[in-house]
C-alpha cells in the first residue's frame, strides 16, 4: 500500500510502498479514505513529541482520518466491518497513522478518540474535524467567555482558529480575529483585523475583548496583548505562545469532544491526493486557510 512515511525522527516524509498492516487483539484495521494535516503531524515527525506515547518505525505519519473499518482483531466490540469511522488515531505504540491506504488503531486508542461519522457526513468533512475542531471546543470552554462576550482569536483562518470561529459565533459571541488578508474570513460573519496594519495590544484596547485565544504561538506579540487586556479577560494559547505554562491549552476529554465536534462545518481550503502530503508538511503547498485534506481514496 502507499503511505507517507519516516525512518527516524527528523527524517523527511516521503511516499512509500509499506505491507498492509493488520489488526491485532483490540485493534481495528481501516480502509482510509481522507485525512487531514495538522501541526501535531510535523511535531511528532521532528520528535519533539517523542517522550509522549510509544513510535515505531518506519512510521506512517498521519492523525486525523475518516474510512471505513475493514477488520476487526480478537476482543473488539466497540465497532465491526463495514462501518464509517472518524477520529484522531493516536495510538500505543504508534507506527500505522492515516496518511495511508490503510490504518490500524486501537478500538480505544489510548492517546487519541475514534467513532462512526454521522450519517450523510462526507469522508473528506470528517477527516478534517478531529484534532482542531477538539482543541477549538476544549479551548473555549476553558476560556469560559461570558454570554454575548467578545472573543479575540490570534490566527483566524487556521484550523483551530477557523473552528473557534464558528463555535464561538453559534455561541452568541462577537469575534475578531487577525488574518493576513480579508478574503481568508470573508464568509464567517467576524470583524477582520489584518495581521501587521494595527499593533495587536492597540487592537485589544480597541474592542476590549473578553476573552484571547492564541494559535500562532508569537510569545512577544502576546507579551503585549497580556499587557493590553482589561481587568478579569481570559487568555489561552494552542501554540505555546504564552510565558506561563498554565495558559498553554493541552487537548483533554478526546472522546467525549469528538461526538461534540461530529456536526461541526470544517473550513476546507485545500484538498490534494496522498502523494502531495510530504510538500504539505514541508511548507511547499499551504492552505490559504483552514484545514488541508489528503484524498486517500
Amino acid at each position: 500500500m502507499r503511505a507517507i512515511t519516516i525512518n527516524g525522527f527528523g527524517d523527511v516524509p516521503r511516499l512509500t510502498d509499506q505491507p498492509v498492516p493488520e489488526p491485532g487483539a483490540g485493534v481495528i484495521q481501516v480502509a482510509v479514505e481522507a485525512a487531514a494535516t495538522n501541526p501535531l503531524d510535523l511535531a511528532i515527525a521532528s520528535g519533539s513529541l517523542k517522550a509522549i506515547g510509544e513510535y515505531r518505525f518506519p512510521l506512517t505519519l498521519g492523525m486525523d482520518g475518516a474510512g471505513v473499518v475493514t477488520a476487526v482483531g480478537e476482543g473488539v466490540t466497540e465497532f465491526r466491518v463495514g462501518q464509517r469511522v472518524f477520529g484522531q488515531f493516536w495510538g500505543r505504540p504508534l507506527r500505522s497513522g492515516t496518511f495511508a491506504e490503510v490504518a490500524v488503531v486501537e478500538a480505544t486508542p489510548a492517546f487519541g478518540a475514534l467513532t462512526t461519522i454521522p450519517d450523510g457526513v462526507p469522508s473528506h468533512v470528517a477527516a478534517a474535524l478531529p484534532t482542531s475542531g477538539m482543541t477549538a471546543l476544549g479551548a473555549l470552554e476553558h476560556l469560559r467567555i461570558p454570554d454575548g462576550g467578545t472573543l479575540l482569536v490570534i490566527g483566524g483562518p487556521g484550523g483551530v482558529g477557523s473552528f473557534a470561529l464558528q463555535l464561538a459565533r453559534a455561541a452568541g459571541h462577537e469575534v475578531v480575529a487577525t488574518a493576513s488578508n480579508a478574503d481568508q474570513l470573508h464568509d464567517m460573519d467576524v470583524e477582520v483585523v489584518l495581521r501587521g496594519t494595527e499593533p495587536l495590544d492597540d487592537v485589544v484596547r480597541r474592542t476590549s475583548p473578553d476573552a484571547v485565544l492564541d494559535t500562532v504561538g508569537d510569545r512577544e506579540v502576546m507579551r503585549r496583548v497580556k499587557a493590553a487586556l482589561k481587568d478579569g479577560a481570559t487568555v489561552l494559547s494552542t501554540a505555546f505562545g504564552l510565558d506561563d505554562p498554565a495558559l498553554d491549552y493541552r487537548l483533554d476529554r478526546k472522546p467525549e469532544r469528538l461526538e461534540a465536534v461530529s456536526g461541526l462545518q470544517p473550513l476546507v481550503g485545500l484538498e490534494v491526493p496522498l502523494e502531495d502530503a510530504p510538500r504539505v508538511l514541508t511548507g511547499e503547498l499551504r492552505s490559504p486557510r483552514g484545514k488541508t485534506v489528503l484524498r486517500v481514496a
